[in-house]
């Protein structure tokens, strides 16, 4: 990934990924002064002009190595005169970082479980910026307000403001669960402060970790590449005369429409299962087959034609994850049918797929009437009995512990040398320049740099007022436990963004910082609240602006851009956040409070965030403690740990066989996958994804690397933009639901796939 030198550069010949885009240096051939990444440059600038001109040949449009695809499928091309922050930028970046973020608050507490899409406001601010373009004026003064065509710079600054403001912090549900179960109600200063510090930390992990985990051709984030290549695709290509652009507005046009009929007029779309149809009175085959209703079944062999939940992942996921995927999903299959039908942790006696608590009798679990004065009470426990989970979601904790063990593991073995070099220049008395080989960070050497103590700066103070408003809040953390808490959190955001950099798979943490926050500090629900919001926010957040600057290299926005539209978009979204929030808990305490809601707000999401601490801040020694009924999950992460071990000793023993592409972390985390929500998709998706990431890849390269990604992105946009229009004008997210009248397509009495209805 980046190497270290206290000497001139020598070209390193293992960067090398094809023989048309890098020519091979050797000592006996040539200079050390020659600088090898200039060549490389430019070897790969006339491999794109040849491109352009479609004189390329197959075997130099086919990706061999999932990271060719940021040098095969992206352009280097960069003008530094383009100006990135312009009036457009600012206004149009406020503006959509307002409407998603107050969007994103208004899901969180919806029936629905909704997010803002990235495509969306792609798709909407290329809109809105061309139309300033076309209909201000530019002649003298107004020539600030519109100084020229909207440009890609100027597009994705506004993409990297409105999308971090536009998510739901995780300290949102700190806030609001206090407010509406302990009747906390915070006080607003401290409340935006710890927004803002829980996302800060995380910008400071990412400072330190950019060298090895942005600017490296190894780390290409592969979720960035189809966002990337549609950037470069609308801005850089002559528009309805390019075919990738007629291609992307016609995809685009036509899941616009057709989304309409599998969402609404013929939900059986959504899951087509030949098994379902045949039996529709059996929860055994509804279990196993069905799945297009929300916590229904595994989906087994069902077909999905709705783009919305297929998605467009398994188009640009390399093979190699989603072969791990696949083998996930398959044990899926076996581990919750064992389970389940395997009655173990009295399974048969509760719901087959819930993430809620149960007592013995399968009943919902009162969670409310455990608690005295915010604290466990034993006596209470005592009359109220153990507590359950469903067994598949049992299975989820454990499965996810695995996985998150087995990163540690997998990454130590196989990525010990990329992260080594970040670690010696942590040392003070011997500080050692990095040497990245990479034609888009060669490109970004005109601009200047972001020093690395602006991060530590913003690390710091960001520390500070997490203490500060940790202690001022009576969150009951302890502030020793939140300074190991964000240690271990820095640790596994280096080891998550290395898999998210190098192979696209994120891990989510937040159920292990409930875990240790309710081993190190038992029996205060609202402290367990505290630790996962600063174990996971920070790591998530830091992930995601890694990722940030990644898409800032490729299209070539200068760091400090990047930087300074990531910290506008976040105290944006942090004070529109806190806004809509108490607007609507003041609106809506009443239907928030009750268990089923109302057709228009839910407080699911913070009933759920509230069961979690309460499991693991209250219950945590009674149901995972040894002799609890689930103590195999924390029992998980000690074997996780283990599991990449015989994989890495076979790939040792025989180097040629593949072992190394075995990820345990990615099997054991979709090895409970099904476990909640829809799940008809799943096959679909896999078989897509053999298709697109194997057999295109391989019999037609440069079809796969001229258009696959654009197909992705167009896909994706078209769903996401009716998407949003749906919700608002037919699901009920403005007020009024209008159902399709039913017909044997869309039949109430059934689940969407006419299996039985979910218990």
């Amino acid at each position: 990934m980046a190497d270290i030198v206290t000497q001139p550069p020598v070209y390193d010949e293992k960067h090398s990924s094809d023989d048309s885009l890098e020519k091979k240096f050797h000592e006996s051939d040539i200079q050390v002064s020659v600088d090898p990444d200039a060549q490389q440059l430019k070897d790969v600038e006339e491999f794109e002009e040849r491109l352009a001109n479609d004189e390329a040949t197959e075997e130099e449009y086919r990706v061999e190595e999932a990271y060719e695809v940021a040098i095969k499928v992206l352009s280097t091309k960069d003008d530094t005169e383009l100006a990135a922050v312009t009036f457009r930028t600012i206004f149009l970046g406020l503006g959509f970082s307002a409407f998603g973020a107050v969007l994103a608050q208004i899901y969180y507490f919806k029936p629905q479980t909704l997010s803002v899409s990235v495509l969306l406001l792609l798709v909407l601010s290329y809109w809105f910026g061309n139309g300033m373009h076309h209909f201000l004026p530019s002649k003298g003064v107004f020539r600030y307000i519109n100084p020229g065509p909207f440009n890609i710079k100027e597009h994705v600054a506004i993409i990297i403001m409105s999308s971090t403001a536009s998510t739901s912090a995780t300290a949102i549900q700190v806030v609001s669960v206090q407010m509406l179960y302990y009747d906390n109600n915070m006080n607003a200063g401290i409340a935006i402060f710890t927004l803002i510090a829980s996302q800060l930390i995380g910008y400071g992990y990412a400072g330190l970790l950019q060298d090895v985990l942005v600017k490296p051709t190894k780390c290409f984030w592969p979720a960035n590449i189809y966002i990337a290549n549609l950037f470069q695709a609308l801005h850089y290509d002559q528009q309805m005369t390019s075919k990738r652009v007629r291609l992307f507005w016609m995809l685009f046009a036509t899941m616009f429409v057709w989304e309409i009929v599998p969402e609404w007029i013929f939900p059986l779309l959504t899951g087509f299962s030949i098994f379902c149809l045949a039996d529709n009175h059996s929860a055994a085959i509804r279990n196993i087959f069905g799945g297009a209703s929300n916590n229904e079944g595994m989906g087994i062999l069902a077909l999905c034609f709705d783009w919305n939940y297929i998605g467009s992942s398994c188009m640009w996921l390399p093979l190699t994850y989603q072969m791990n995927m696949d083998i996930g999903v398959f044990l899926t299959y076996i581990l919750m049918s064992a389970v389940y039908y395997g009655n173990l942790w009295k399974a048969q006696d509760m719901p087959w797929m819930s993430q809620a608590l149960f007592n013995s009798t399968g009943d919902q679990y009162n969670q409310s009437a455990l608690l005295t004065d915010g604290k466990f009470d034993p006596v209470k426990y005592e009359a109220l009995g153990p507590a359950y989970y469903s067994a598949t979601y049992a299975l989820a904790l454990i499965t996810s512990n695995l996985s998150l063990a087995a990163m540690v593991t997998h990454v130590g073995l196989y990525h010990w040398q990329d992260l080594l070099p970040f670690i010696r220049t942590l040392n003070p008395w011997h500080k050692e320049k990095y040497v990245v080989h990479d034609v888009h960070w060669e490109k970004l050497k005109a601009y200047k740099q972001i020093p690395r103590w602006w991060y530590v700066a913003v690390l710091l103070v960001a520390y500070a007022m997490a203490q500060a408003t940790n202690y001022t809040g009576n969150s009951g953390l302890p502030w020793w436990l939140l300074t190991v808490i964000l240690i271990i959190g820095f640790i596994f955001c280096a080891l998550s963004a290395t898999l998210s950099a190098t192979i696209g798979f994120g891990i989510g943490t937040t159920g292990f910082f409930e875990m240790i926050t309710g081993y190190m500090r038992p029996g205060y629900p609202v402290a367990n609240m505290y630790g996962a919001l600063y174990g996971g926010q920070p790591m998530s957040q830091g992930v995601a602006f890694l990722q940030d600057l990644k898409l800032g290299q490729y299209v070539k926005l200068a760091p400090r851009v990047t930087f300074c539209m990531q910290m506008m978009g976040t105290i944006v979204g942090a004070l529109l956040n806190y806004v809509m929030m108490l607007s609507i808990i003041n609106a809506q305490r009443p239907a928030l409070l009750s268990l089923a809601g109302t057709r228009l707000w839910s407080g699911q999401n913070a009933q759920a965030y509230n069961s979690n601490a309460i499991s693991w801040g209250a219950l945590g020694p009674e149901m995972f403690g040894p002799s609890g009924t689930y103590h195999m999950v924390p029992v998980s992460l000690a074997i996780g740990l283990f599991l990449p071990l015989p994989f890495y000793i076979a790939h040792r023993l025989w180097p040629k066989a593949g072992f190394q592409h075995i990820n345990t972390s990615i099997i054991m985390g979709y090895s409970d996958y099904l476990y909640v929500g829809i799940n008809t998709q799943v096959n679909t998706s896999m078989a897509i994804g053999i298709f697109s990431q194997w057999w295109v890849r391989r019999r037609y390269p440069r079809w796969f690397t001229k258009y696959n990604y654009i197909v992705a992105a167009a896909l994706d946009g078209g769903t996401q933009v009716i998407m949003f229009i749906l919700n608002f004008a037919i699901f009920g997210a403005a007020g009024t639901a209008y159902t399709f009248p039913q017909w044997w397509g869309n039949d109430f009495n059934l689940s969407a796939d006419r299996c039985m209805l979910p218990d």
